[in-house]
């Protein structure tokens, strides 16, 4: 039997971008099963606009996005629903609604695509809530709860279904550092005990060096993929001036100065 691990996303030479206009091209790259992967990249470099192609709400100018061992710009009907179901997304904003409780929030995905019955779902979705810290919180209205815990709900119900991979837009963002670093080791928590595969977009140093297991650098000048590896590793060794600078957060030392 082959210890190779499974390859759940395999993206190959895609080009994405609006209007005709590549935002990104040639990029390549696995996440394998279980590991947390991190798509990095200064301003401007097409985190979010890869992002969106890799959840399906675009599609690829050029190559192709396969999930699970199937093609996300071709699959259509039941085949696309099902591919779908099987990873989760929690948006930067939380994009929580406002008019709902928390628990409401998290049962959300069941009472829209499952046929489950309702005693099943409350049951389910308080267990979701009570991993990540938010049993007491389950009859809350999303305003009643801080950034972190609001951040916490969108990954609880992004789970709401027991997916395969979670993506996560920028999770720590807006968080001051001890929440952040809170929501990080959840993150890990959840990768391990359930083995969950996750794809994170984030610039935040301190969290990439805390959950990434690898992690890929998107370069705005080259529009492609400018470096793939663990994090530590390229902090350490990169070659690439502008990589070396990112990962030891320096400043361009070739960069237009103030003068006073």
């Amino acid at each position: 039997m082959s210890d190779k691990p499974e390859i759940v996303i395999s993206v190959r030479n895609v080009k994405v971008g609006y209007g005709g206009k590549a935002v990104l091209h040639n990029i390549s790259f696995e996440v394998v099963s279980g590991e947390v992967f991190v798509i990095l990249g200064g301003s401007g470099s097409g985190k979010s606009t890869l992002l969106k192609n890799l959840i399906g709400l675009c599609t690829p100018m050029d190559g192709e996005i396969w999930i699970e061992g199937i093609n996300l710009a071709t699959a259509e009907g039941e085949e696309r629903r099902d591919l779908l179901r099987k990873f989760g997304v929690a948006y930067q904003s939380g994009a929580l609604f406002g008019s709902m409780t928390v628990l409401e929030n998290v049962r959300l995905p069941m009472d829209e695509l499952t046929t489950m019955p309702d005693p099943l779902k409350e049951m389910q979705a308080l267990a979701i809530l009570k991993l990540v810290g938010l049993g007491a919180s389950a009859q809350k209205m999303p305003a009643e709860l801080s950034g972190g815990m609001q951040k916490r709900a969108a990954i609880a119900r992004a789970m709401a279904l027991s997916p395969r991979i979670l993506f996560l837009d920028e999770p720590s963002a807006g968080l001051d550092p001890v929440t952040a670093a809170d929501l990080d080791l959840l993150i890990k928590e959840v990768a391990r005990r359930f083995g969950m595969t996750f794809v994170v977009v984030s610039h935040d140093l301190a969290s990439i060096y805390t959950i990434a297991d690898r992690v890929i650098m998107l370069d705005s000048r080259t529009k492609t993929v400018a470096v793939e590896g663990r994090p530590a590793e390229l902090r350490d060794t990169a070659t690439d001036p502008q990589v070396r600078r990112f990962f030891r957060r320096e400043a361009d030392a070739d960069a237009s100065r103030l003068h006073l």
